[in-house]
Order: structure tokens, then sequence, then C-alpha cells
């Protein structure tokens, strides 16, 4: 700030317009320049800023392209070239969404993946979180059209991407799917709490194995066995030791559970007796415990409880009745729902 009359005296002057005779304020300082040298200023008109960083150079040092050294217009944004190496605008591939940002073709490469499905040009924002028993990812990309998600767990958290490979779960032994599932929820880069018993035991049930669903100890079990074979690895064996206290109370609680679905058992068998005084013997007999769960409420709505029986094929008509009148009633008498286990999906 000077005033008015008083003639304006350059600090600093631009060194190209020094060798044409012109005198205009350098206000910045070249990069590239020896830092020991007085003579490092340019001119807002001489001045080379490239697209993506504001780093001011010479003419003199204009940067050029890695790839084939031609005069260069932007800085890459991508993780490989942090805003720092130059590239010309052949080399220029322009983020999907915001045309401001600018990669060089390899860090776009690895930014936006495309999908790994055939003929698929869409960025593969999803990556395979499937682990082989070595510990190697698959890390396949695939677009959210392509992907599949393995819902392990629950219906409010985002499950395990697949890829197509991958995604076949049904028919794994029962070994397998909890392998799966601790390696995949603690390897990935965002870190899953692993699933409850209950959530382990819906994931078995739509894998085919329908007993180790319902046999909550001996799934217990497993899962110590489990944890033992991947104590070798630092983030599986962090994942299970966070889990295993919320293991042993979700048992424990699971057993009186149980205690309750025995009793209410024992008064169903009673209610089929006298429901059907000609087979209702021999139904009765048949009926076994699957499955008790008791009463729940989330979020001001109340389920509920619900009691799975075993019923032989051959029975299962009588037990359920004339348009299902039958199994209406024992629901009602005892106030939970009844059902036969596996006659759903």
């Amino acid at each position: 700030m000077v005033a008015v009359r008083e003639r304006a005296r350059l600090n600093y002057r631009c060194k190209h317009c020094r060798a044409t005779g012109e005198s205009r304020y350098a206000p910045f300082v070249c990069s590239a320049c020896p830092s020991d040298t007085k003579d490092n200023r340019v001119c807002d008109q001489h001045v080379v800023i490239l697209d993506g960083a504001l780093t001011p150079t010479c003419h003199d040092h204009r940067p050029h392209c890695q790839e084939c050294a031609e005069p260069a217009v932007f800085r890459c944004a991508g993780r490989g070239c942090r805003h720092d190496k130059a590239w010309c605008a052949r080399h220029r591939r322009q983020h999907p969404r915001d045309p401001d940002i600018s990669y060089c073709p390899s860090c776009f490469d690895v930014t936006f993946p495309r999908c790994e499905h055939p003929r698929c040009t869409d960025i593969g924002t999803v990556r395979c979180e499937h682990v082989s028993r070595e510990f190697r990812r698959c890390d396949k990309r695939m677009c959210t059209r392509h992907a599949a998600r393995w819902q392990v767990f629950g219906g409010e958290r985002m499950g395990l991407g697949l890829c197509a490979r991958h995604s076949q779960v049904v028919g794994l032994t029962a070994d397998e799917v909890i392998f799966r599932i601790i390696a995949g929820a603690a390897g990935g880069r965002r870190k899953e709490r692993l699933p409850s018993l209950q959530g382990f035991a819906h994931t078995l049930r739509r894998c085919r194995h329908v007993d180790l669903a319902i046999d909550y100890p001996r799934l217990h079990r497993m899962l110590s066995t489990e944890a033992n074979a991947l104590r070798n690895n630092k983030q599986a064996a962090t994942a299970l030791e966070r889990a295993r206290p919320d293991w042993d109370r979700q048992l424990t609680a699971l057993h009186d559970v149980s205690r309750e679905g025995t009793r209410l058992v024992e008064r169903l068998k009673g209610l089929v007796i006298e429901k059907n005084a000609r087979s209702g013997h021999e139904v009765a007999a048949a009926i076994e415990l699957a499955e008790y769960k008791a009463p729940s409420s989330r979020g001001g709505v109340t389920r509920p409880g619900m009691l799975f029986v075993k019923v032989p094929q051959h029975l299962r008509g009588l037990f359920i009745g004339t348009g299902g009148q039958a199994i209406r009633h024992y629901s009602e008498v005892l106030g939970v729902k009844v059902q036969i286990e596996g006659s759903r999906r």
C-alpha cells in the first residue's frame, strides 16, 4: 500500500519481464528454481499453475508429461501422484462426476476400477470380500448391479460384498460358512462386528444346515474351535476376542429360553391330544422342540413369541388341521405363534 502521490516501489520483479525491459510485480515464487537464488519471482502473466494444484513455476521450469514429455496441463489427484506429478491433456482422465478433478490413466484405473462382469463398463464400486483359508483376498471389483451382498449381519447392516464366483454359499460346509463370515468381517476395509449366535444360526439355516441352526451349544463350540484355528491371524483373533463375551452371554440366555420352549411344547402336546381324540397321542408323541423365540420389542414394534416344532411329514396334516384351524387354536391358547420347522424358506 502506498500513498496516492507516492511512487510505487517494486520489491519483487518478474524474471521474465526483466529480460524484455518491462517491470511487473512478481508475487509468485517458482517452486522449481533453486531456493538460494533471488531470481525466482514471476508475475501473473508469466506464472505457470497447472490444474489440480496451486504450485507455481516459471516458464523455464514448466512441468512436462510423465509419459510423453509434452507440456503438462494438470497435476494428477490420484494416490500415486498426490497432486505432484504433471501430465499432458492426452493422458488426462476426468472424474466421472466432478470435471474439476483429473487423474492420470493408472491412478484413474485404481480409483475407478471397471466392473469385472463381461461387457459391463460401469465403475466397480463393490469389492469382493471373500477370504481364502490362506487369507488371500479375492478383491475383484463389481458394480452395484453385478455384485452380490451376503446379508450375514442382519437387514439393517451392509452385507459382505461377493463376486459371482464366491456368491454361491448354499452347499458349503458349516465350518466353511463360519470361517468365511469371520474372515470377511474381520479383514474388510470397514470393520464389522461379528454376528450374534442367532445371526450365525440364521445364515446356517439358509445354507441348509438346519439342525446346527437350532443347536446353539454345538454352534458355540464350533465358534470356539474356529477361534483356535484363527488365532494366528491378528485381525480375526481380535474380532473373535471382542465377540466371545457376547456369545457366552447369548448362550446362557438361549438356554433359559430353551427351557421355556420345552415347557410350551409339553403344553402343546396336551392340546394336540385334546383336539384330536383319535390320533392325538400319535401326533403328540412325534412332536419335538426345534426352537423357541421369546417375544421382543424394538423401535416400538412388538414381535410375539414363536414356537418352532418338528413334526414328521406324514403327520403334519393332522397337526395343522383343516384350513390351519388346529394350529391357529394352539397359537391362541399358548399365546405364541406355533410353526412347523422347515415349512417355509
